[in-house]
């Protein structure tokens, strides 16, 4: 006879469904009663096959997160909830390696060879055994291997704030500037150029006077005085970028800003749009 204690019955009860979906026609004799699972079985690959993926499957999906959402509150004290679920999507594709751009974060593919190994030479022979017990001690270290991931998460949630809170002030003062254009075309291959509207480049001695240093100077974030600066003073009631490289962060940072007043077009179009007026 094999048991698996659970301090909380939920536990005990979703991975015995677990196990039930997982194999459904075994002949090892399953039951739940309330916060423990018994199995009587000889099939020693039963254990392996069934009980060993299921477990690993559990911690993985619920256990982890159940983690993470108690050092979000008690270490670095995120408390309300939609941060703490901000947090976890970053992580989340931090873990799926989805975002491979964060320096000095360890590889994330030994993970889950880690919790392998673990429950590999636990499990080597039936034992029962306390699931929270094991998550304590055997776990240990796993689980503060994902600090690190944690902490980075943080670190990018901190960034995506303080960026969006660049964005919202710059659309503040886009909206309170008076348009000193009806049109501006705007060009992005190897650097951006201005135009107005009968496509005519416009030298940077020109954007310099349409600027108004004190508006940038009273703001809390460091606005460039090459492209942000000069479009927002200028104001255009619509503005045309034309580039191929749309995820370019800076691209994206102007769209943010001028929204519905923006229009983004391929780069060729510029010459397009341009021979039209010549």
């Amino acid at each position: 006879m094999f048991e698996i204690s659970f301090r909380n019955e939920s536990d005990a009860s979703a991975i015995y469904v677990n196990i039930m979906e997982q194999n459904p026609e075994s002949d090892s004799i399953l039951s739940l009663h309330k916060e423990k699972i018994v199995l009587e079985s000889k099939d020693i690959h039963f254990y392996k096959n069934t009980i060993t993926p299921v477990l690993k499957k559990y911690i993985q999906r619920t256990k982890e997160k159940e983690w993470i959402l108690q050092v979000l509150e008690n270490t670095f004290y995120y408390k309300e909830v939609e941060e703490q679920e901000q947090i976890l999507c970053i992580l989340q594709s931090i873990l799926q390696g989805e975002r491979s751009d964060i320096p000095n974060l360890p590889s994330i593919d030994h993970r889950g060879d880690q919790l392998e190994e673990v429950m590999e030479s636990f499990f080597l022979e039936p034992v029962s055994f306390s699931f929270d017990s094991f998550l304590t001690f055997r776990l240990k270290e796993y689980f503060e291997s994902l600090q690190v991931y944690v902490e980075a998460a943080i670190d990018e949630y901190k960034l995506e704030q303080e960026y969006q809170s660049f964005v919202h002030q710059l659309r503040d003062l886009l909206a309170t500037t008076e348009s000193k254009m009806d049109e501006l075309h705007l060009v992005y291959q190897y650097q951006f150029d201005f135009y107005d509207k009968a496509f005519s480049h416009i030298p940077k001695s020109q954007l310099i006077k349409y600027m108004n240093r004190t508006h940038f100077n009273n703001y809390s974030y460091y606005i460039d005085s090459v492209v942000l600066a000069p479009l927002v003073s200028i104001a255009p009631e619509k503005l045309y970028l034309y580039t191929d490289n749309t995820e370019h962060q800076l691209v994206e940072t102007i769209r943010n800003i001028f929204d519905e007043r923006a229009v983004v077009l391929p780069f060729h179009y510029f010459g397009h749009n341009k021979s039209k007026i010549d």
